[in-house]
């Protein structure tokens, strides 16, 4: 009798650690990432979901929709481009017609540039190019320093996109026009990008398109009777030291981050005008020079080396990065305090760090260290 309740007892014991196992295998997440290169930088896509397969298959469908738009959005005219690269090879001369999403896109730029007060200008394509800053720009590359004598009639112009929406076309004010919406439509993309990963209902994703940032986070993880949610924890990078960070930011929910900073494209010169590659670091006997253009002079904006921005959408993100590493930091940082869930992170020529007031609780320093 004793014997056969100590089996049952065993048995017992048995089917509920295997019930327990299975249970807590039940609440696992399957992960799924991958990246490719798209538009001079690196999408990268980690979809998580109770199914492999299931999260598979959301980031195939992600990378279709990213390829996709990547054509649109490539401004460099060549045959069989995107509507993009047509309106910059055929705009100055003859209405184009555009795809919905450079269309919206072209829009939204519209928008930012009258919000920044034309610190955001998506028309500055020709004078970037000047600059060398290519849609493929690689960091192991160098750029060239323009003239005064080349920049004056691109400065000067008064340039503008005329969008006629209901016939969806889009026409340029002139030849010295070309549309670079470097600054914006890769936070499109990600939008996009994270539509398609939620309608395959994952969990959680992530979608980071070389520092322009979304996160999503929809369903608790399931372990045993606990619900697990955790944020995500971004990083933010350290502008002179590739191997640091200043501090790391923990987003709940559904947020988008972008950085703009003048070391992710970027060149040295020295006295002599000697163009040298790239670098974090900082060389005392050398000018750098970045690819985030002040549209009223034609020269690198200077004043902040880095600007991080947090918002709902990253297109948001993406597009405000630039118009406030150009305005600088006081009109920078009031213009943020001005919109509704945006937040930015700063970092001064001079190494002092500024949060707005939506993030003085985060435990960032206050200079660079």
């Amino acid at each position: 009798m004793r014997r056969a309740l100590l089996v049952l007892k065993i048995s017992i014991f048995v089917i509920l650690a295997l019930s327990l196992v299975f249970l807590y295998l039940q609440g696992r997440i399957a992960i799924v990432q991958d990246e490719q290169y798209l538009l001079g930088t690196y999408f990268r896509i980690k979809a998580q979901s109770r199914s492999y397969d299931q999260a598979q298959r959301a980031v195939r469908a992600a990378f279709a929709e990213a390829q996709r738009l990547a054509t649109q959005f490539s401004r460099t005219p060549s045959e069989g481009e995107g509507t993009l690269g047509a309106l910059n090879r055929r705009g100055a001369f003859e209405s184009v017609k555009l795809s919905d999403d450079v269309l919206i896109v072209l829009e939204a730029a519209r928008r930012y540039r009258m919000l920044s007060e034309g610190a955001f200008d998506h028309t500055i394509g020709k004078i970037v190019n000047l600059w060398g800053f290519t849609q493929d720009w690689d960091r192991s590359g160098v750029g060239r320093i323009p003239s005064p004598e080349e920049l004056k009639p691109l400065v000067e112009e008064q340039r503008e996109v005329f969008l006629d929406a209901t016939a969806k076309t889009a026409r340029l004010s002139s030849a010295n026009v070309e549309v670079d919406l470097g600054g914006i439509a890769k936070g499109y993309i990600v939008d996009k990008v994270v539509e398609i990963l939620k309608k395959h209902e994952l969990d959680s994703g992530l979608v980071d398109a070389g520092g322009n940032i979304r996160v999503f986070n929809d369903r608790a993880r399931r372990v045993l009777w606990f619900e697990d949610r955790r944020p995500f924890r971004i990083g933010v990078q350290h502008p002179r030291d590739e191997q640091k960070i200043i501090g790391v930011l923990e987003i709940w929910g559904d947020r988008a981050l972008a950085t703009s900073g003048d070391y992710q494209r970027c060149f040295f010169a020295d006295a002599l005008n000697n163009i040298f590659p790239c670098r974090y670091a900082d060389e005392p006997d050398k000018i750098r020079y970045h690819h985030i253009i002040d549209p009223k002079t034609g020269q690198p904006a200077r004043g902040l080396i880095s600007a991080t921005i947090l918002a709902p959408t990253a297109m948001e993100a993406d597009a405000l990065s630039t118009a406030v590493f150009v305005l600088g930091e006081q009109k920078g940082l009031e213009l943020i305090e001005s919109l509704p869930n945006v937040e930015c992170i700063l970092v001064t020529d001079d190494g002092r760090i500024i949060v707005s007031s939506g993030l003085k609780d985060i435990n960032f320093p206050t200079e660079l260290r």
